[in-house]
């Protein structure tokens, strides 16, 4: 059985949910969902994951968000969705740490790495997990061009974190795209290309929040192959993953 909660699909009831609890829909391998995690577990809440099957939706989905996404929040009948909204929810509206910045520059700035990141580097970083072998080495190369902008940020900075001596919002914001990165073909340039950027991804692995919503590679690359042939699988186990002969990188 996999380590996570069974995707749920179509024709499948929603759990009852208790009154009082906070519940993320999800899917275990989506990058935005993870965002929302991130944030909870950064947060310490206490929480429950319902898992979707994105290809066979459940009905329900679609009255937690009309757009049939993840993540969706939902908490004594108050209903949200779209990743970043959730997230800045989930910051404001519960006790602990903080994760933005009270100082409203710092705080703009931050937010311009997270809305330039969502413009250019995700868009980059799909192009090269889906670029033909023709076209991968300059897919790849556009992905480093566009990853140098957060070297350079992070080394004007002189912090060991985005968010400075601790991970903040703008850090789990970007994190689960650079957690894939292990799977994809620039991952072996990135120590040379971009050294700040990758003792910063060796650092961010080390952080609670993140082991808690971490997969290996085995897994995300399991996940992609299948994704990328339009057949995704949804719940599975870490041996499952490691039984098919894979390249190691996508």
């Amino acid at each position: 059985m996999p380590s996570y909660p069974r995707h749920l699909a179509t024709g499948e009831a929603l759990p009852p949910l208790e009154s009082g609890k906070l519940r993320i829909y999800s899917m275990q391998f989506c990058p935005f969902a993870q965002r929302a995690r991130l944030v909870a577990e950064a947060k310490g809440l206490d929480y429950e994951v319902i898992n979707c099957n994105l290809k066979n939706k459940p009905e329900w989905l679609l009255e937690k968000n009309p757009n049939g996404q993840v993540p969706a929040l939902e908490h004594d009948g108050k209903v949200l969705y779209e990743s970043l909204i959730v997230s800045d929810y989930l910051n404001d509206a519960y006790p602990g740490r903080k994760l933005k910045s009270s100082d409203p520059y710092k705080r703009a700035r931050d937010d311009l790495i997270v809305n330039q990141f969502g413009s250019k580097i995700i868009p980059a970083y799909y192009k090269a997990i889906r670029a033909t072998a023709e076209d991968k080495d300059a897919a790849v190369q556009e992905l480093i061009e566009k990853l140098s902008k957060l070297e350079k940020i992070i080394t004007n900075r002189a912090t060991p974190f985005f968010g400075g001596q601790k991970p903040t919002m703008v850090d789990f914001m970007i994190w689960p795209w650079l957690e894939r990165l292990r799977v994809s073909p620039m991952y072996d340039l990135l120590a040379v290309a971009l050294p700040k950027l990758y003792k910063y991804e060796q650092d961010m692995h080390k952080i609670p929040a993140v082991k808690a919503t971490v997969e290996s590679p085995a897994m995300h690359r399991f996940f992609l192959y299948n994704l990328l042939r339009r057949k995704p699988i949804y719940d599975y186990t870490e041996e499952d993953a490691s039984k098919l002969q894979l390249p190691s990188k996508l």
